[in-house]
């Protein structure tokens, strides 16, 4: 499903891509939620990270494939909602076309009041160019991220949600993964959310 949607909980930041959500992986497939469960993975994410990696307890949030494919296709800035993802890159352009990943490692999610901006002042923006086969961990829940806008070529990548023991005992709300992985009216009509 192609998605072009923002959210205020992210400071408005755009999200133009194609997806296959959580549900329609399980209904269609059987190695990637296999992977995903491994408990063998799980125990060398855990080694990592430097702590437990678990199963996300929300499942639509636990794999997604997303497909950025046209010019200025991009997964704008953003936390997750959980502590962990882990993310195959199965294709990607070139830096020069775009495609490759920025964080800023360190960072507070405040849903009310984002201050993604401020963030920049603050901490360092790093850039981490990509290549097809590429696998990365990343802590998405303190560290703020965005795929670059592509000006050519095809980002293609299966994402894995992973929380950590602290996420079990938080509340947590899913307004932005709901609003991205399951759209909405507003987003069908192409109004911001």
């Amino acid at each position: 499903m192609r998605r072009g949607i923002s959210f205020k909980e992210t400071g408005h930041t755009p999200r133009h891509m194609r997806n296959v959500r959580h549900k329609e992986i399980d209904d269609h497939g059987s190695v990637i939620p296999e992977v995903y469960s491994s408990a063998d993975l799980l125990r060398t994410l855990g080694r990592v990270a430097g702590e437990p990696v678990l199963m996300c307890p929300y499942e639509p949030e636990r794999y997604v494939i997303t497909e950025l494919e046209q010019s200025g296709d991009t997964h704008g800035w953003h936390w997750d909602d959980y502590s962990f993802a882990l993310v195959w890159v199965v294709d990607c352009p070139p830096a020069e076309h775009g495609g490759f990943v920025q964080c800023v490692p360190g960072t507070h999610w405040n849903k009310q009041d984002p201050q993604v901006h401020r963030q920049f002042l603050e901490q360092p923006i790093h850039s981490f160019e990509l290549r097809p086969g590429d696998l990365y961990l990343m802590r998405t829940d303190t560290t703020l991220h965005r795929v670059y806008p592509l000006s050519r070529g095809r980002r293609l990548i299966i994402n894995m949600g992973y929380a950590s023991q602290a996420d079990l005992h938080k509340q947590i709300s899913h307004e932005t993964m709901d609003g991205l992985w399951h759209g909405s009216r507003e987003e069908q009509a192409g109004q911001t959310v």
